[in-house]
């Protein structure tokens, strides 16, 4: 009977075990991902942004920038836009979804305009989009 439970006690110590280590390698590899798994070098300080908690307290938010990348077959468009106080953004070159009303055939790479964000769900999607004077 003793080796039965010794047995027992150390298939208990090695799950507790496996279950440690994996924890300890999901939560280093989430934040190997949240450091460098997206392309945003170009933000000057991650610790502006505020967690997406605050941020979907605004559902609308206005902006300007410059077109650097279109995408019309998957109808996305990458700005590479100033500041956004209004969600405690900073500036930074990033792509969005563009919403189905908005004509990108009227952009192109190199434009200077002023858009319209819209938070849904913590995302936000281009509203619209105009020249800038």
């Amino acid at each position: 009977m003793h080796f039965v439970d010794n047995y027992r006690r150390a298939q208990r110590a090695g799950v507790l075990a496996a279950t440690l280590l994996g924890a300890a390698l999901t939560l280093q590899a989430g934040t190997a991902l949240a450091q460098g798994g997206a392309d945003m070098s170009d933000m000057k300080d991650m610790k502006k942004v505020p967690p997406m908690s605050e941020k979907k307290a605004a559902k609308t938010a206005t902006a300007s920038g410059t077109v650097t990348a279109l995408n019309a077959a998957d109808h996305k468009i990458t700005f590479d836009h100033g500041p956004i106080p209004a969600i405690n953004w900073p500036a930074m070159k990033m792509e969005f979804a563009v919403a189905p009303s908005v004509d990108l055939a009227k952009v192109k790479t190199g434009d200077k305009v002023n858009f319209t964000l819209s938070s849904s769900g913590g995302t936000y999607t281009v509203q619209s989009i105009t020249p800038a004077p």
